[in-house]
């Protein structure tokens, strides 16, 4: 149905503009760009803007960069090991912070920032992720949630809550997905982590 035009301001009675604004934007319309990865409560696929991509991002070494969104089997919080899966964040910030909390030793100098992106369309939502999902050291159960949907095929990505910051999201991706053609990079940025973010 299309939108109706919010009565006009002489017209409009106490409490009545609410009802005007919510009237004028069902519920199936996509958020805002200012919420580029949220959901629609009509579908667990994730909705971004107009051009339909979301951004990934990842903090790679240099000796990565020919393959800077690799798959990894060595297991992770979402996925076991011997099971392939390409780990990427929504934003640069959260790439960052997921590098430092997996690295050990010094931060190594010659850092690159990979950006690439994806159909936003491909991208479900993981919305019942169990309890113990944030803990560690990982658990199977949670494992399994990814390994299940790997499986499945129903998705090129699945969108997950970061632990390192909950108001943040990283991305799954299926390497195995007829879509991981369609990846695309974007952009091989030169990044430099100030060592004052280590302890």
């Amino acid at each position: 149905m299309p939108s109706q035009d919010p009565p006009s301001r002489e017209r409009l009675e106490p409490g009545s503009l609410d009802k005007a604004l919510a009237d004028s934007f069902p519920a199936s319309d996509p958020p805002s760009q200012t919420s580029p990865v949220m959901a629609t409560p009509s579908s667990a696929f994730i909705s971004t803007d107009e051009s339909g991509e979301l951004r990934i991002y990842r903090v790679i070494e240099p000796k990565q960069a020919a393959e800077p969104f690799a798959a990894t089997d060595t297991g992770a919080r979402w996925t076991p090991a011997g099971t392939a899966c390409v780990y990427a964040s929504l934003s640069p910030a959260t790439a960052i912070l997921e590098f430092l909390v997996h690295l050990e030793g010094r931060t190594p100098k010659d850092l690159l920032l990979a950006v690439g992106a994806i159909r936003a369309e491909s991208v479900v939502s993981e919305i019942n992720e169990p309890s113990t999902w944030c803990k560690l050291p990982y658990r199977p159960e949670v494992q399994q949630v990814g390994k299940a949907w790997l499986e499945s095929g129903r998705s090129l990505a699945m969108r997950v809550p970061s632990a390192i910051c909950r108001d943040e999201c990283n991305v799954l991706i299926n390497p195995g997905h007829a879509g991981f053609a369609g990846l695309q990079l974007l952009a091989l940025r030169p990044l430099t982590i100030d060592e004052r973010l280590r302890t």
